[in-house]
């Protein structure tokens, strides 16, 4: 089998771009929105890139053309700020709950 990360045609249970880099981290990233309701949210696509100046990075992804955008990147555009956590196997349970939707809004 030849694999290519842009064909999602590959027939296999899961997507193997997911399993290109392991272990890998998982932020946790929480913000705010401008009226104070606070959001966190698991993301896979996390990493540090720089040492100096500490830097992190993490990739909100797309649900595809013209789907609204996450509540974690609305909320940063707007307040400029947000902070990351690292999951550990202890907050395993936690932040698989913070993954689901909740009262309709979209899932990060």
């Amino acid at each position: 089998m030849f694999y290519q990360p842009k064909n999602n045609n590959h027939g296999l249970p899961k997507n193997p771009f997911n399993s290109l880099i392991v272990p890998r981290p998982i932020g946790w990233i929480s913000s705010v929105d401008t009226a104070g309701n606070v959001n966190l949210a698991p993301y896979s696509f996390f990493n540090a890139v720089s040492y100096k100046p500490p830097a992190v990075m993490f990739a909100a992804g797309s649900r595809g053309q013209g789907e609204a955008k996450k509540d974690t990147v609305k909320n940063i555009e707007h307040t400029k700020e947000f902070v990351c956590n690292i999951v550990t196997v202890d907050t395993a349970a936690q932040m698989n709950m913070t993954s689901a939707s909740v009262d309709g809004e979209s899932d990060e």
